[in-house]
Order: C-alpha cells, then structure tokens, then sequence
C-alpha cells in the first residue's frame, strides 16, 4: 500500500474513531433519561433483564455483520458499565 494511500486510510479510521466516541458520549448521556424513568418505576439502577437483553442484542447484531461476537459483547459490557456509574453519579452513589 503507497504511502499516501495509507496515510488516506488512517485518516478514515481517524474520523470513524470520533464518530465512535461522540456516540459513546451520546450513548452515556442518556443515562440521566434512563436514571429518571426508572425512579418513576422504582426500579433499580442496575437492571440485569435489560442488561442480558443489550447483550443479547449486541450479539445479534454483531453475527449480522459478520463480527467477533465476543468482542462485540466485551464492549457492550464496558458501554453498559459506563452507564451504571453514570446513573451512579446523577443519583448522587458515585465513587468519583
């Protein structure tokens, strides 16, 4: 692969990676609109049902796009993590 070419590559890659974490912001924010539907219902910040269904999603998701499976529910696993901590912080039980 020329140089140039290589350097064009990276900088895709560059773009995707913003892209990557501006959803992941976007993502993480939500966890306030989460935080406030579920003290309406009175459930628990974490919630395993709607855990093991993102995963389970996620994995769908992933074999459709002919992804590593595991490392797509590894991921989900750390997305999910940050949104309990975030729901941890708006609800004032942040370790932070």
């Amino acid at each position: 692969m020329p140089t140039g070419m290589l350097e064009t590559t990276r900088e895709k890659m560059r773009l995707v990676d913003r892209e990557i974490v501006e959803l992941i912001e976007v993502r993480t924010n939500l966890a306030g609109e989460i935080l406030s539907s579920k003290k309406e219902m009175g459930k628990p910040i974490v919630d395993e049902e709607q855990i093991q269904k993102v995963l389970d999603r996620a994995s769908s998701l992933a074999v459709e796009k002919g992804l590593d499976v595991d490392s797509v529910h590894q991921i989900f696993e750390i997305l999910i993590q940050m949104s309990i901590d975030k729901q941890n912080e708006y609800s004032g039980k942040s370790d932070y």
